[in-house]
């Protein structure tokens, strides 16, 4: 492995690992996943759409289109990693809800866990012939090693220091240089395979995936904005860290990683316009700017059941009553 590769590797795996571990000490995963699941008809439109719909609709444009094969695999990769780490900072930038999409995420990367080791090894091999099948985990345990565990090690974290919130953010701005570098020595040190790829369909596929998701994610929630908001950002944006990982450990292949390139930063650069757009034409739909800081309760507290969407307060339902996703 040449000194290029092994930065491009180093700086992609700190970029997954930093950031999951960021996200756990973030967030009471657990409650929000609860919460989410309570409300099963969004659930299941978001998973459907995110691991079904959109994924058929760029799998079947790639076996359908005649491109490289090594393409195709960067477009499998894309299908069905889902769960965008930006989202949420998207989303408070769109004034929408960050509760929301910060629920979203975190459902969709645990989707994205159980649905890439099981389906794109099949997937890829038979749209491209020559590659074998990948066993299930050997793509499986590179995601869980650098996706999941930091993010279990993150909530123990936040669990066991509850005075250290805030911590979080350090490590975040590390993975985030991390990602820059990545992309950056990547990008150099690919020129040519980026030149060689503007005649094969794959910009115009990275224009039309976040279009695609911002069309499907604005049917996920129709009555609420903010929820709505949430829903196209969390849905038009792929997993990158998940792509990262699926690429340097199953998919080598420089035009897949090209692939997974492009149309992550193409549909990053829409959707952060989307989201200034969003947020000069109108105020905040919700009181909530993240996720809570504490779980913590006086022990003679009863949990107050409800019904609300996700990311939602009494505060809001009250100025705002029957708006739900």
């Amino acid at each position: 492995m040449s000194t290029t590769q092994i930065m491009i590797t180093a700086f992609g795996l700190l970029f997954v690992i930093g950031n999951s571990l960021g996200l756990g000490m973030n967030l009471p995963i657990g409650q929000m996943l609860a919460e989410f699941f309570r409300h099963w008809q969004f659930a299941a439109r978001v998973l459907l759409i995110n691991f079904v719909i959109l994924p058929g609709l760029i799998i079947g444009f790639a076996a359908l289109v005649h491109i490289p094969a090594d393409i195709k695999i960067g477009y499998c990769i894309v299908a069905l990693a889902a769960g965008a780490p930006f989202a949420p900072m998207l989303t408070r930038l769109a004034k929408g809800d960050v509760a929301a999409s910060t629920t979203l995420f975190v459902v969709l990367i645990v989707g994205t866990i159980i649905v890439v080791p099981l389906a794109l090894s099949p997937t890829v091999s038979a749209l491209v012939t020559t590659i074998p099948r990948i066993p299930i985990w050997s793509v499986a345990w590179p995601l869980l090693v650098s996706v999941l565990l930091p993010v279990a090690i993150g909530c123990v974290l936040r669990l066991r220091y509850p005075a250290a919130a805030g911590g979080e953010r350090p490590i975040q701005l590390i993975s985030l240089t991390c990602l820059l570098l990545y992309a950056n020595v990547f990008i150099v040190s690919n020129w040519h395979s980026f030149v060689s790829a503007w005649g094969s369909g794959t910009y115009g596929a990275a224009v039309a995936v976040p279009i695609l998701g911002i069309v499907l994610g604005s049917l996920i929630s129709r009555k609420s904005v903010g929820a709505r908001r949430a829903s196209v950002i969390t849905t038009a944006q792929r997993s990158i860290g998940g792509a990262i990982v699926v690429t340097i450990f199953n998919y080598p292949q420089p035009l897949a990683n090209v692939a997974v390139t492009i149309i992550n930063t193409i549909g990053i650069t829409i959707l952060v316009v989307l989201s200034l757009e969003w947020g000069r034409g109108s105020a905040p739909t919700t009181p909530h700017t993240g996720p809570p800081r504490s779980t913590t309760a006086p022990a003679t507290a009863e949990p107050k059941p409800t019904d609300l969407p996700l990311g939602r307060s009494d505060a809001t339902e009250e100025v705002r009553s029957g708006d739900g996703p």
